[in-house]
């Protein structure tokens, strides 16, 4: 099984099959607290990190993907 640390260090349980294991290209700091919106949105609070696994073209999109625990 593989393991992720979230932003408190607990260690998560993470299932294999899951898109969890998208490698991130980048780590985003949270500094704004956000309410997700939508079913395909995430929601975080300030000092979190949120490991961004996509950063599309801004002309295509102003959304990054990215993942907090096991959303």
């Amino acid at each position: 099984s593989l393991f992720q640390i979230d932003n408190k260090g607990n260690h998560l349980l993470v299932h294999e099959e899951s898109s969890i294991n998208v490698p991130a290209i980048a780590a985003a700091h949270v500094i704004k607290r956000y309410i997700a919106q939508a079913a395909d949105e995430l929601s975080f609070e300030v000092g979190d990190i949120v490991s961004v696994i996509d950063m599309p073209p801004k002309e295509l999109t102003s959304w990054w993907r990215g993942k907090h625990g096991f959303q």
